[in-house]
């Protein structure tokens, strides 16, 4: 929905060859827009109502706008600095409008052939009253400026939103939401224009539940569930949508959220139910706390950590650090040179093909194998040129190298010395991957699962 969301927010307008309807020459670039208050009408007015009850704007009414272009600054990566009102992208004007309309603006474009920006006038009724706090004023602000940044109305074109989700609009008509702040979906729309603001650099821990939008631009930063009531599903990646028991269609609805587009959270800590958490690019770390948890690290190198419970533990590509620590888990480093630890009870280490085992300068470690848990190849192709999944075979122990068969790929032994399980993957007869085993002196075929 939220894509559906920012599509009907942008609406029809346009980047062509002649011009652009924003403040800014691309998508996720910043802008700096200058900002005037008009003293007399513009050249070439024609309106006598304009005419008539034109005015200027009071030291109340200035601090108003002020109030709503700081916030605007927090919340999308555009910054205003007041100028003359020849020269400034927006002109803020007002006088007594007709009817119940409150306000109007046109939107600041890029003239192409002409290789600069066009001013927007942004109006509203003189009679509305004007606060920084909340009320009529502060919200006719900022939809108006919305419109000059390039927001369309919700209500509007192939997109239309409807009931809550358009509620949850302050470019439409029947928000619901803090008068002196915009919508979790215009937001998100200006962000795809403007790209995220420069705030929030330190490093954050935001509660799972309380933002919609979780912001930030720096620092080392989590995102923390462990207050939850259900089971979550954490998504750190960039847009991921992260939510509390079960996921809604509706970004509004309790428990949803989302991460910006621009924003790097490196951390995640589950509840205690039977969450799934899954990581990024950076390199983060990972607990699923109570529960069966399935915690997934993708690329970077990562420290995942299951807790209590029988949890899935998979730390895909880099050099990533886990541990299953009590219940019966399932450990699977992925690529890269990974750091095992089962903990208690009946673990599993999982490996799925020759790509998960390194070579012999860098690979896996196990470093607490006990008797009771296993190391499973079922997955594994041992000669992937032959029709059919081969199995590896099991040679037993040594204390030296053993000699093995050339022309029988996927053979391997436990070195009793090194601590490490040695196999041959191409039949050649030569180690070609090391997995590193400590915690018992030998081992045995009921070990595996082949």
């Amino acid at each position: 929905m939220s894509a559906r969301a920012i599509l009907a927010l942008r609406g029809v307008n346009q980047d062509n060859e002649l011009y652009r309807d924003y403040a800014n020459k691309a998508d996720g670039e910043g802008a700096v827009i200058t900002f005037s208050f008009m003293t007399a009408l513009p050249e070439g007015s024609t309106s006598s109502r304009k005419q008539a009850t034109f005015s200027t704007y009071s030291a109340q009414e200035k601090a108003t706008v002020y109030a709503a272009l700081g916030y605007i600054s927090t919340i999308a990566n555009v910054t205003f600095v007041e100028s003359d009102a020849a020269n400034s992208l927006i002109a803020f004007g007002q006088y007594d409008m007709e009817g119940d309309t409150v306000g109007a603006a046109d939107a600041i474009y890029y003239n192409k052939p002409l290789g600069r920006f066009e001013q927007a006038q942004v109006w509203a009724d003189s009679l509305i009253k004007y606060s920084t706090k909340g009320g009529q004023g502060i919200h006719t602000i900022l939809h108006e400026v919305g419109h000059a940044l390039g927001l369309q109305h919700p209500f509007e074109g192939p997109y239309a939103l409807k009931g809550k989700e358009l509620a949850s609009s302050a470019m439409g008509y029947s928000y619901t939401g803090p008068d002196n702040k915009l919508g979790v979906y215009d937001i998100m729309a200006l962000q795809e224009i403007y790209g995220t603001p420069q705030v929030r650099l330190g490093n954050n821990t935001y509660k799972l539940g309380n933002d919609k939008l979780i912001l930030d631009a720096g620092g080392v930063d989590t995102l923390d569930a462990s207050g939850a009531k259900y089971k979550v599903a954490i998504n750190l990646g960039a847009g991921g949508w992260s939510y509390i028991n079960k996921k809604s269609s509706s970004l509004i609805s309790d428990g949803q959220a989302v991460i910006g587009q621009s924003t790097t959270i490196e951390n995640a800590k589950g509840s205690k139910y039977n969450d799934t958490i899954t990581g990024n690019l950076e390199n983060n770390s990972l607990k699923g706390g109570a529960g069966n948890d399935k915690v997934y690290g993708g690329a970077g190198d990562d420290r995942l950590y299951g807790d209590s419970g029988n949890d899935l533990l998979s730390g895909g590509d880099g050099m990533d650090y886990l541990s299953g620590s009590t219940g019966n888990d399932t450990i699977w480093g992925g690529a890269g040179a990974d750091r095992l630890y089962g903990g208690s009870g009946k673990d599993q280490f999982k490996f799925n093909s020759y790509g998960d085992l390194g070579d012999l300068n860098s690979f896996d470690r196990v470093y607490d194998f006990r008797k009771d848990d296993k190391i499973n190849f079922r997955s594994f192709d041992a000669n992937v040129d032959v029709g059919g999944r081969q199995k590896l075979t099991f040679l037993g122990n040594s204390s030296g190298d053993w000699k093995l068969n050339a022309h029988k790929a996927g053979q391997f032994y436990y070195n009793t010395v090194s601590d490490a399980l040695v196999i041959d993957s191409n039949g050649d007869g030569a180690a070609d991957h090391y997995i590193g085993v400590k915690g018992v002196t030998s081992m045995k075929a009921a070990y595996f699962m082949l």
